[in-house]
């Protein structure tokens, strides 16, 4: 759990230092909405219906294609995702959620603007990484 921890926290250093920021007015609840879109998209495969939730810096610098071939990526090595825990850690715009896939538990790492729009998305564990969305 701690490794976890220095993972996120090491996320949010990042993010604030390329200009991100944390706003009060994001809430754990937020941040669990948006996950569960994440669940209910990444299991439709709708890398479409994922692009429309990634905040607008962001899908500047990746197409709906490529988005798309990557959750394709991701659901090809982990399977469906079962299920996703409440926000085990959280700070400002961040989360770190359990996500239990078919062939698995992992980490799901979640960063969103303070509009809800998603800047971070990455699956880690098991010696595995997938990155989603990420700057």
């Amino acid at each position: 759990m701690n490794q976890r921890l220095l993972i996120l926290c090491a996320v949010l250093a990042g993010w604030t230092l390329a200009g991100g920021h944390a706003n009060a007015e994001v809430t754990r609840a937020t941040l669990r909405d948006v996950s569960l879109a994440i669940l209910e998209l990444y299991n439709a495969e709708d890398g479409i219906g994922l692009y429309t939730r990634v905040s607008e810096a962001l899908a500047a610098k990746v197409s709906t294609e490529a988005l798309a071939e990557r959750l394709s990526d991701c659901r090809q090595r982990f399977g469906s995702l079962q299920r996703l825990s409440l926000p085990v850690a959280s700070t400002g715009t961040a989360a770190l959620f359990a996500a239990y896939f078919e062939t698995g538990a992992r980490d799901m790492y979640l960063e969103i603007d303070l509009d809800g729009a998603i800047r971070l998305l990455t699956f880690a564990g098991q010696g595995e990484t997938c990155a989603l969305i990420g700057p």
